[in-house]
């Protein structure tokens, strides 16, 4: 299911999450900071590797990320087309593979430094820009931060240089759909046999 371009996003995007910001301001910044705190944290004491860094991002996803409403984005139109307990066991099923690939990718950090460049608020959406750099040389990877600002704020998707995370998404698993027919149980089973966590 993976091609380059998703490779691409989800390489970048574990990075910032697994980055500690250099500087943060009040508010959603902090609340990032919060984010890549915690998941450094966690995924840095799991062992072995694979299957406990997914164990460890797992609650970090549930705790701090829209996964219900990423869930019905990625599946596009055909969320509506399935029952409500299908739509429920989906949510699951979406957020053990995300978890999967994440936890996986954290081998790839480095010690990157995130900085917060700037917050966009709108009131019900915010989004927090940010950079990934190597270095104070390194002008680092754009990464902007897409964020539910209600009482609890909550990331909705994450986008690097442009790429969504939601919207790479959603094209594998369309592509996927259209091969079996609409049929969710069969995506819901290639996420699975993706999963290392249930």
């Amino acid at each position: 299911m993976h091609n380059r371009r998703t490779l691409l996003v989800t390489a970048a995007a574990a990075a910032a999450l697994l980055s500690t910001p250099s500087w943060a301001a009040p508010d959603l910044s902090a609340f990032v900071n919060e984010v890549a705190n915690e998941a450094i944290t966690s995924l840095s004491k799991a062992d072995p590797p694979d299957m406990a860094r997914a164990a460890a991002l797992k609650p970090i996803l549930v705790k701090y990320f829209d996964m219900p409403g990423m869930a019905k984005h990625v599946l596009g139109a055909y969320w509506k087309k399935i029952t409500p307990e299908q739509q429920e066991a989906f949510v699951g099923q979406f957020t053990n593979y995300i978890a999967s690939v994440y936890g996986q990718r954290f081998k790839a950090y480095k010690g990157q430094k995130l900085e917060v460049k700037r917050v966009r608020d709108q009131g019900a959406m915010a989004t927090v820009f940010t950079a990934v750099a190597e270095g104070s040389e390194d002008a680092g990877a754009r990464v902007d931060w897409e964020i539910n600002n209600g009482a609890q704020p909550l990331i909705s998707d994450i986008r690097v240089e442009g790429l969504s995370l939601s919207d790479t998404h959603r094209q594998e698993f369309t592509s996927v759909l259209s091969q079996h027919n609409g049929d969710i149980g069969a995506l819901m089973g290639i996420l699975k046999n993706k999963s290392l966590v249930n």
